[in-house]
């Protein structure tokens, strides 16, 4: 004995026509939304890695340097490429203003990179902590940066006005 349900009384049920029309438009509107890539979890265990190995390095160049381990909490910095830059920008001249702004340099080239690795992290509190700590770090080394070539310059002696130094008797 056949089924006594008409084929047209399933095509015609306005509830399952609701419930294909609402899936379809959800999968249409999940395909053209924003195309977020997702990271799998072993892939954020590396990104987390690797900001961890730039922000213990950075920590072990401030204490080789006898800074304290951690730069002291502040306000909200900026980006690290407006904190690297001296307002008065001038080459160093000796070789303690040169090691100073080298390693300003290198701790400021691994904050980029811990910012940026936090960002692709969206949201992940511990690696934006980390990328606060980083800016800190590079913030503190370059004002020493900056501080040591100011004092070169204040340091420096006065240029000849044209003049010949009298000779010595």
């Amino acid at each position: 004995m056949r089924s006594m349900r008409s084929p047209a009384r399933f095509y015609a049920s306005p509830v399952l026509w609701g419930l294909l029309v609402g899936t379809a438009v959800g999968v249409g509107l999940a395909a053209c939304g924003p195309k977020r890539q997702m990271m799998a979890a072993g892939e954020i265990d590396l990104r987390k890695k690797e900001v961890q190995d730039l922000w213990i390095q950075i920590r072990e160049w401030r204490v080789d340097r006898r800074w304290s381990a951690e730069p002291a909490a502040g306000k909200r910095l900026p980006a690290v490429k407006d904190i690297r830059r001296c307002q008065t920008p001038k080459e160093p001249s000796t070789d303690t203003c040169q090691d100073t702004c080298n390693l300003k340099d290198a701790i400021c080239d691994n904050a980029q990179d811990i910012c940026r690795i936090a960002g692709e992290l969206d949201g992940d509190a511990w690696a934006d902590e980390k990328c606060r700590s980083a800016r800190a770090s590079c913030k503190e080394a370059t004002e020493k940066c900056c501080e040591c070539t100011a004092a070169e310059e204040s340091s420096a002696p006065a240029p000849a006005l044209g003049r010949q130094p009298a000779p010595a008797h």
